[in-house]
This record gives structure tokens, C-alpha cells and sequence, in this order.
């Protein structure tokens, strides 16, 4: 899935839950009122735009004889090839679990962020519990194991808790954290039904993994993807077909289903595929090209918790490069890449090529079955673009986070302030003949009652032009993008969004307010 897809449905979903109240007369657009910090000493140099090519990531992970991580090999080390012909390394980077983290920042009053709980670097574990297809006897005993480990596993593992659910589609069930036993005490309360659909629609499937990366794209370095399903839906069988699909091949689904490779490779994001029917299931829904094609890993195996331990342990520590493909556009076909390095006794795992290829349009029909509205409340938050908020009253009073109350807020409105600040490096911008450049940015608000029903909301879009003699100050000082808000007083949530419409990206966060009544 594209990340245009996300841009294009999002229009439409914002529109329908921004209008379901007479709030919508309040939505604008094009207001020229954002703006930016010029810095505080001007540059006399030309200021020039930075061109990026097209590169390819890839995570090695190495180990000797005994399973262990080897550590402190250099970039000369590695030899990388593509189709069978060597190519220069462009970027090297030696990623290991005992890094100090990055410390947090402080945030001035009525202040939010949505990279607050996200750590900045990996690797990072992913555990995501999908309930579909499986006996709830498998998944019982799975999760059982896996909470086990969860309680045990070593000090400053990063882990986070997701669940496919047949009401609730995509949940996330715990955002990172290093508490073992908090982790744990929330695998033992899934709710593990018998669901007749054999295996998770493909789509829905493919849809879910765009939303665990947009969750996780601000984190750099690995992300492993410990996904305990009991078939592999996001297959691709040597006939071009779908594993676990009836019928002919649907190539829309096929491609979507590249680009979600391509996507995780971006992210680098690998998925571990952990089977809860253990050594009993295998066949054509088996997940070891999946784990081969993002460079995970994947074992026949009934030991969960060991095997959740080795998935972990295995990628404390690891290397990521990178190389310029030797074709400067798309050719649309598969390129095999090998690793290799010129010491005896070391094993790699890394994935093992990249099918090339420009994402297309993707159909209508794919489009609602795909894509969860990202202004929902509860929706998984986005950091594909991060962003600060600052909410305040437009009188003296201040909102402060709290429970949601039992009752439904009053109706009557108190003006509030906001501001979306963020870095504008982020934000693409589109270069004109006239030396200009361009962004379009929309933020969008929602604020929810106790009861989940939309009681205000805005939206503003900005179209921003960019002088030669501005660009220097538009890159170096903090964006900054007000829009005025009447929340009804109460126990309310509010969701923010940040969307940047050329380049298809979002940020999202959602926050508890309690909004005093007017005097």
C-alpha cells in the first residue's frame, strides 16, 4: 500500500466524521496565517536543494558458531552485491540494544507530543497476536508462553503489543515499554475466541501492516515484527498467486502486497512469524519466504518462549548499510542482494532482494477495505511526522489531562488556542521554475465526549510559498501552524493531525483535556 492511499482516503474519511456535527461550519481552508521563525542570523550563501537518490537499506545481522552477536566489524568487512555485481557501500552503521537511549524532552506547559512514548532508536520488538484462524486452545497456550518470556526478558528490551481482533480489526494493546511484567500482564488478558474465517483477508491484512509502520516509522534502526499468526496471509507463491487465497491471482492485492515490502525495507521492519499451532502447520501458508523477503526469521517449533527469546536476543545487535541500485529508475523486476564477509565461521541473515517497482494508484474497491480513518478516536497514532501541540484556553484558565467522566460534556463552547509546531526538514516541497518552492500542509482536530461521539472539530489547510531569499529560515526555525478551537466543557479527548499532501505523510496524537465551564 501506498502512502497516497493513506492521503487520498483520509480526505474523504475527514470530511465525513469533521461534518457529522454542526461543528463542520467551522472547517477553512487555505488561510494564510502560518509561519515561521526567520533565524536569527541570515546566510549569504546561495541556499541549495538537497536531491536524494534512490538508495537501498538492508539490516545484516551477524553471528558466530555459538548464535552470539559479533560486534565491532567495519564497513570494509562487508562486500555487498546486486544481481551478481558488486556495489559500493554508501552508508554503514553498527546498531546495539546497550546504547544509551536518547534522553526525553521537556516539554513547556499545555504541551503534547506524538513521539513522546516511542523510543529513538532500535532494535525495537513488535508483538502482534492475530485471533483469526486459530483454535482458542493454540493461541491460550502460545500467549501463555510468550507472557513468560514478557516477564523475564532482559533489561531495556523494547517491546510494544498489538492484536488483529475480529471486532475491533487492528489494536494496540501496549505502546513501548521496558516493563516486562506491564507487557505481560496485558497478553494474559487477550480475549481468544474461535473466529470461522480460516485467515485474515489479505487486504485487511496488508492495511495493518501500513499502520504498525506509520506507528513506528520515527524510530530508526531495526524493528522486529513477532507475528503470531497461524497462516501467512502476505505470501506470494512462486505462480504469482496468494498463499491461503481461493481463486486466481488478484494482481492489485500482488502489487500492494510489493510495496508493503518495499515499505518495511524503508522502515526496516522485519517480521518474525511465530506459528501457535506449533509444528503441526505447515504447507502452503508457511511464512518462510515472508520472513526471508524482510529479513526476519522464522522456525518450526511448539518452545514459544524460547523462540521469542531467540527472536529477540538474535537482533540486540546487528549492522545496517546501504547502496545506490545501479538503475536510476524502476525497471519493475526482482533483484537478488548477497552479503558476504571475508572471515571464516560467521553467518549472516539479511533479506535476500527487492522487487523494483513505482507504486501505483491503487484501485477504489482496494481503498475501503484498506484504510483506517487516522482521525478516529483510538485510531493508532501516526509518526511519520512529528509534532508538538500546545492547547490553551483563549481566557486565563488552562485544560489539564485527566479520566474520561461518566457524563456527557454540556454543549456550550469555550474558546481554545492551538498550535502545531514541527520540524519543517520533514515536509517536502516541490521546487518551480520561478526558484519557489511549495508545501501543503493540513491540521486537522477532533475533540470526542465520554461516549466516543464527535463534539468539535476543525480543519485548515495551508498553502505555503517559499522565496529563495525565505528558504534558508524555513529549514532551520520550527514551523508553526495556529488554529482556534470552542471545545464544550467536560471530561473530553481530542485528536490531532498533522498531514503534509504532497508527500503523503501524517502524524497523529490523541489526548485527554478537561475543559472547566465558562464563568
Amino acid at each position: 500500500m501506498t502512502l497516497r492511499m493513506l492521503r487520498v482516503t483520509q480526505k474523504v474519511l475527514a470530511a465525513a466524521v469533521l461534518c457529522a456535527l454542526p461543528a463542520c461550519a467551522q472547517i477553512e481552508s487555505n488561510v494564510p496565517d502560518a509561519s515561521f521563525d526567520q533565524p536569527k542570523s541570515t546566510s549569504q550563501t546561495t541556499p541549495t536543494l538537497r536531491v536524494y537518490s534512490r538508495e537501498t537499506i538492508v539490516d545484516v545481522l551477524v553471528t558466530d558458531d555459538k548464535g552470539q552477536p559479533v560486534r565491532g566489524l567495519t564497513q570494509s568487512d562487508f562486500t555487498v552485491s546486486e544481481d551478481d555485481h558488486p556495489q559500493p557501500i554508501r552508508s554503514f552503521y553498527e546498531y546495539d540494544k546497550t546504547t544509551p537511549p536518547t534522553p526525553a524532552r521537556t516539554l513547556p506547559p499545555n504541551t503534547y507530543t506524538n513521539a513522546r512514548t516511542l523510543p529513538a532508536n532500535g532494535p525495537v520488538q513488535i508483538f502482534l497476536f492475530d485471533l483469526l484462524g486459530s483454535p482458542p486452545a493454540d493461541m491460550e497456550r502460545a500467549s501463555k508462553y510468550i507472557a513468560q518470556y514478557l516477564r523475564t526478558m532482559p533489561e531495556g528490551t523494547q517491546v510494544a503489543i498489538f492484536e488483529f481482533s475480529p471486532s475491533k480489526d487492528l489494536v494496540l494493546l501496549h505502546d513501548f515499554t521496558t516493563d516486562g511484567p506491564a507487557a505481560a500482564a496485558v497478553v494474559d488478558k487477550l480475549n481468544v475466541e474461535w473466529v470461522r474465517n480460516p485467515f485474515l483477508p489479505v487486504p485487511i491484512a496488508i492495511a495493518g501492516m501500513n499502520r504498525i509502520a506509520d506507528y513506528v516509522s520515527a524510530i530508526h534502526g531495526r524493528k522486529n515484527l513477532i507475528w503470531v499468526v497461524p497462516g501467512m496471509p502476505l505470501k506470494i507463491l512462486r505462480d504469482g498467486g496468494l498463499a491461503c487465497s481461493i481463486g486466481p491471482p488478484d494482481m492489485i492485492i500482488i502489487h500492494r502486497l510489493m510495496d508493503l515490502y518495499d515499505r518495511f525495507t524503508q522502515e526496516q521492519i522485519a517480521i518474525y512469524p511465530l506459528n501457535p499451532r506449533g509444528i503441526h502447520a505447515l504447507g502452503p501458508c508457511g511464512p518462510d519466504d515472508v520472513a526471508d523477503a524482510t529479513g526476519g526469521a522464522s522456525d518450526n517449533t511448539n518452545d514459544y518462549k524460547s523462540e521469542a527469546a531467540k527472536f529477540v536476543d538474535s537482533t540486540s545487535h546487528l549492522y545496517t548499510l546501504s547502496y545506490i541500485p545501479p538503475r536510476s529508475v524502476e525497471d519493475g523486476h526482482f533483484h537478488p542482494i548477497k552479503i558476504t564477509i571475508d572471515r571464516p565461521g560467521l553467518h549472516l541473515l539479511y533479506r535476500t532482494g527487492y522487487n523494483d517497482e513505482q507504486p501505483d494508484p491503487p484501485a477504489p474497491a482496494l481503498i475501503h477495505d484498506m484504510i483506517q480513518g487516522p482521525m478516529r478516536l483510538g485510531a493508532i497514532p501516526s509518526t511519520q511526522l512529528l509534532f508538538d501541540l500546545n492547547v490553551q484556553p483563549a481566557s486565563s484558565s488552562q485544560p489539564t489531562p485527566t479520566a474520561p467522566a461518566k457524563a456527557a460534556p454540556h454543549t456550550k463552547g469555550s474558546p481554545y488556542n492551538t498550535v502545531f509546531q514541527f520540524d519543517p526538514k520533514q515536509i517536502a516541497l516541490t521546487q518551480n521554475p520561478d526558484g519557489t518552492r511549495t508545501a501543503a500542509i493540513e491540521i486537522d482536530l477532533g475533540a470526542y465526549d465520554s461516549f466516543g461521539q464527535l463534539v468539535a472539530a476543525r480543519s485548515q489547510t495551508f498553502n505555503l510559498t517559499i522565496t529563495p531569499a525565505q528558504y534558508a529560515g524555513f529549514l532551520h526555525a520550527p514551523l508553526k501552524f495556529p488554529l482556534a478551537i470552542d471545545f464544550p466543557h467536560g471530561q473530553l479527548t481530542l485528536r490531532a493531525g498533522l498531514f503534509d499532501t504532497i508527500a503523503n505523510q501524517s502524524g497523529t496524537l490523541e489526548i485527554p483535556l478537561t475543559i472547566p465551564k465558562s464563568k
